[in-house]
């Protein structure tokens, strides 16, 4: 079993799906994992610039570049984040959510259905 991810990280995942879906959207048997219309386009970040502003405009509330990091580096810990160089710009990275990610996500939104 997974550990459970705080709503905050919960939230921080999020950035990576398309804001409209339902739950039922996640938990369709209509589709297989690979052919899931929700799964199968997960965002991608290429600059935590680019991260922040995101998440800036869910929260609707300025956040600091560190504050992105704390996010970032506490979803690494769990390997729920591949981080890359970035190859247009080495000093940035690439972001983008892990499967184990993904598996923390769907697990933290099947809680949310009971």
């Amino acid at each position: 079993p997974f550990n459970n991810i705080t709503d905050k990280q919960f939230e921080f995942l999020e950035l990576f799906f398309e804001p409209n879906y339902t739950v039922e959207d996640f938990f369709s048997s209509e589709f297989s994992f690979n052919e899931h219309p929700v799964l199968a386009e997960v965002k991608k970040y290429n600059s935590l610039e680019q991260l922040r502003k995101s998440l800036e405009k869910k929260k609707k509330s300025p956040l600091t570049r560190g504050s992105i990091n704390g996010y970032i580096k506490k979803l690494q810990n769990l390997s729920t984040l591949e981080i890359s160089p970035n190859p247009e710009d080495k000093k940035e990275k690439t972001i983008t959510i892990s499967y184990l990610g993904i598996a923390f996500f769907l697990q933290n939104l099947y809680n949310k259905l009971n």
